[in-house]
């Protein structure tokens, strides 16, 4: 069967031919609940935005099939309806989608079939005019599907798998138990990925952190459900086929953790854990609304109100930990601004030093033909030459171990032209032979710093320590060990004086953060795991002070408010009793660029998802507790700053849309900006015009 033959009865059409409106972000779940549970507030932030939102969910979730509250008595006896407990975990997200764009959970829904392949009827449910787009593929997990999963449909020790058609379902009953190969599953993703053309694309987790190794057996633990690993996969591989199609607009494509949250300190503030928590409740059916529907069918009763206390929805984290370092400052004037859309890396850059105009998204260097995407984080560093270097991470995927493929690569500019060639593929710690796959897929996102024309790049190995590869003139250095035991979002500073330092959240409770610096520049590594400074909530950012020691602006976690810590001397202790320099909730790292008058400005993602601005003195004296709203929301990944060849201070950011959007602030002003701040975007937008396309 082809997928969406029939328009005339199909609500799959997101605008007739002639309207026009932004493109959709599509998310991909294992489950009802991931979207919220993982994908929020940045989904909520799409949603308040009015950006159309289509969210498919590829299995029912059916666990044991009794959908009554973990402590209710009755479980013991009850009889499972899997039919049935699916049926409530659907209406629980359609209460919660409908509660987030009318502000009541009985909004009406037009609910219909949808043909996809393997001869599968799928549910679709539209909100609205195709405001919100909700498709149910039904694939069986749990108890109910007799030992196969989803993840062995992946890893191909599964042949199919069966889809079960919810109780009170439009989905015919001849239809119900129909079955999916592996194929179809990838095909129907990118059937939909090719209709909806989304800007974003959500997906889940593909390389979980593990939580225990058997040291005999070698078997790992990891801390999420294989269903979201293995919906990761199939999201994955569908975007791998959606992408060679060469769509007018690549998507930008952003991972989220699932159950590794509870690993991390708490990076939402207690207010953003609230609103998603209020949305989880009203998909538990614990928002104090009486039941309209028959007995166990008005949410997710096994969750109910325990959302709270599962201890991962506290977090909303990104797989792939944006960078700030993606705007940088061409030998030749001009700002170029690095990202990812579809899968490869892009570049926008100005026509001249200083100017408004921009051009791009262009490719950036030669990356390898064949399999294997980018990932959506690209850290750059300029060296004393002038060329930018840019540092990024291939990622392949298959059901066979040996498939799983992630290695870093590098691209350089020719010192002679400026123009970036072919990407230099740098592997890494591990070696490609098969028993390392859960290694290979354990690596954190890199880190580069530079000294000099020596680059030096560190990721987070499957110990939790550093490896790290130098380039100097003779090439690149073998990989080494800098051992240690830290979580994802390391950072680095580099010195005046030419010696590096690493700051990382250790992975002990208790134990703050760790510091890896040299004594002399090129010197080795030592590592002090006695800083006592306190875990933070996202990537710090350390800036150099006149004096030569270092000033450290953190997250907090479960407030999100932004602090600081101060080095007491250079290359000394730190005064771990931080400064608060703004109480306004926040999220992510924070981006910043030091300014000819001896201050650094620093920008941050506000609760509210626009961005603000403050600039830090250097030399001392009282940090600033002001902040500049810049507006910009919403945005995706994390923004970042740089001054052009003009003095002037650049802010940048991708937008809804994943267009590049910039906010020039000139040096006259203070570098704040003149009444309401108007951003640019890049290209400057155009009318989406969307039709009907038949796949």
């Amino acid at each position: 069967m082809r997928l969406f033959n029939r328009f005339a009865t199909a609500t799959t059409v997101p605008r007739q031919r002639g309207t026009a409106g932004p493109a959709p972000h599509l998310q991909i779940c294992a489950h009802t609940d991931d979207d919220l549970y993982f994908m929020t507030p940045d989904l909520l932030q799409s949603v308040e935005a009015g950006v159309p939102i289509v969210s498919v969910y590829l299995t029912t979730g059916e666990a044991d099939g009794i959908n009554l509250a973990m402590d209710d008595p009755a479980r013991k006896t009850a009889v499972p309806d899997f039919a049935g407990y699916t049926a409530a975990r659907q209406h629980g997200i359609r209460a919660a989608y409908a509660a987030m764009v009318t502000g009541g959970r009985r909004a009406p829904w037009k609910r219909e079939t949808l043909k996809v392949r393997d001869g599968v009827t799928a549910e679709i449910a539209t909100l609205g005019e195709n405001r919100v787009t909700l498709i149910f593929l039904n694939l069986r997990t749990g108890h109910g599907a007799d030992g196969s999963s989803i993840i062995g449909l992946w890893r191909e020790t599964s042949a199919d798998l069966a889809t079960l058609r919810p109780t009170d379902s439009p989905i015919p009953a001849k239809s119900d138990g129909r079955r999916m190969t592996r194929s179809a599953v990838i095909d129907t993703l990118a059937d939909l990925l090719k209709h909806y053309a989304p800007s974003v694309v959500r997906i889940m987790n593909p390389d979980p952190d593990r939580t225990a190794i058997d040291q005999k057996t070698g078997e790992i633990t990891y801390a999420d459900n294989p269903d979201h690993t293995a919906t990761a996969f199939f999201a994955l591989a569908a975007l791998d086929v959606y992408e060679r199609t060469a769509p007018e607009q690549p998507p930008a494509v952003e991972s989220y953790l699932g159950y590794c949250n509870k690993l991390r300190p708490n990076n939402l503030s207690a207010q953003q854990a609230a609103r998603k928590f209020s949305y989880l409740n009203v998909y538990g059916g614990e928002d104090g609304h009486d039941c309209e529907k028959a007995a166990g069918l008005c949410g997710d009763r096994p969750l109910g109100n325990r959302a709270y206390n599962r201890f991962y929805g506290q977090s909303t984290s990104y797989r792939w930990q944006p960078s700030t370092s993606w705007l940088q400052l061409r030998a030749d004037g001009r700002l170029t601004a690095f990202g990812v859309r579809g899968g490869r890396p892009v570049m926008w850059t100005q026509d001249r030093p200083g100017a408004e105009s921009w051009s791009g998204p262009e490719p950036l260097g030669q990356w390898p033909a064949g399999d294997g995407r980018c990932l959506s984080r690209l850290d750059a560093v300029r060296d004393a030459s002038g060329r930018i270097h840019v540092i990024a991470v291939r990622a392949r995927v298959g059901a066979a171990p040996e498939r799983q493929q992630r290695d870093l690569m590098h691209v350089v500019q020719d010192a002679a032209t400026g123009e970036f060639g072919a990407w230099t593929d740098l592997q890494s710690p591990y070696s490609a032979a098969a028993q390392h796959e859960a290694r290979r897929r354990s690596l954190g996102m890199p880190i580069v710093a530079v000294t000099g024309n020596q680059v030096r790049v560190v990721i987070r190995n499957f110990g939790g320590g550093l490896s790290t590869r130098l380039l100097t003139e003779e090439g690149w250095q073998p990989w080494g060990d800098l051992q240690g035991g830290a979580l994802e979002g390391a950072a680095a500073v580099t010195l005046r004086k030419g010696t590096v330092e690493f700051y990382a959240t250790s992975r002990m409770i208790g134990m703050g953060m760790l510091r890896w610096h040299q004594t002399t520049p090129g010197g080795a590594f030592e590592r002090d795991y006695g800083t006592q400074l306190a875990r933070p909530a996202a990537p710090v950012t350390l800036v150099e002070q006149s004096d030569g020691s270092l000033l450290m602006f953190s997250r907090q976690p479960g407030t999100g408010w932004v602090l600081a810590n101060r080095q007491r001397t250079a290359g000394g202790t730190w005064n771990t009793q931080p400064e608060i320099t703004d109480t306004t909730p926040g999220f992510g790292p924070l981006a910043h660029a030091v300014l000819p008058t001896g201050e650094a400005a620093l920008v941050q993602r506000s609760d509210d998802h626009g961005l603000t601005l403050s600039i830090q003195p250097l030399d001392g004296s009282a940090l600033s507790h002001e902040w500049t709203p810049l507006g910009g929301s919403p945005l995706l990944h994390a923004p970042s700053a740089a001054l052009d060849a003009h003095g002037r201070l650049v802010i940048a950011h991708l937008d809804a849309q994943a267009r590049l959007n910039t906010l020039a602030l000139d040096p006259s002003n203070g570098y704040r900006p003149t009444g309401t701040p108007t951003w640019s975007a890049h290209p400057t937008p155009a009318s989406r015009v969307a039709e009907p396309t038949r796949v």
